[in-house]
């Protein structure tokens, strides 16, 4: 049992690497097609989301196909928040990178882009300019939601690893296998 739980932790942390390199891949290339698209595009966003849960289904089955094809709701559960916390990991480190070292102006251009969005959107559902305005207000500014800051990084990494934890959840619940109780014979 020792062994197994072993074997799935080892197996959890290589998927983790995996998926966290090919996010920093594509990442990558959408900087280099287009620095401002993962901000300003929402359907990008929802192919991410699609690509990395397709991913995670994969890892969790390829996991539980070489641990013996049965597996319990924790033993998924612990494989899928261990994937989650590399990826959040690798990700975290990568924007840090990015928005410190690669592009430092990325977080004012990307912030720019996105209040222009925001006022485009919000202009389309409140008519009167005061309105506009203050709803602009309180949404806040997009440059100062993507700084590097000690109170982003925190807020970023808890929302991720929040994200994941449900995710997590959800796919141990739905790819849990415990082993049958009896086994079937030919009589």
């Amino acid at each position: 049992m020792e062994e197994k739980q072993r074997l799935i932790n080892s197996l959890s942390l290589k998927n983790g690497l995996i998926i966290g390199a090919i996010s920093v891949v594509l990442s990558l290339v959408m900087y280099f097609i287009d620095p401002l698209m993962a901000f300003t595009n929402w359907w990008v966003g929802l192919i991410l989301i699609v690509v990395f849960l397709a991913l995670l289904v994969y890892a969790g089955q390829s996991i539980r196909k070489e641990v013996g094809g049965f597996w319990t709701f924790g033993e998924a559960f612990k494989s899928f928040l261990i994937m989650g916390l590399i990826i959040t990991a690798i990700s975290t480190v990568y924007n840090v990178m990015l928005m410190k070292v690669i592009d430092p102006d990325l977080p004012a251009r990307a912030g720019a882009a996105i209040d222009e969005n925001t006022r485009t959107m919000m202009a389309k559902f409140i008519t009167d300019e005061d309105q506009l305005e203050e709803a602009l207000a309180k949404s806040g500014s997009g440059q100062s939601k993507l700084e590097i800051t000690g109170k982003n990084l925190v807020t970023g990494i808890g929302v991720s690893l929040a994200i994941y934890g449900v995710l997590a959840l959800i796919l141990a619940a739905i790819m849990k296998k415990p082993e049958p109780i009896f086994i079937k014979t030919e009589e």
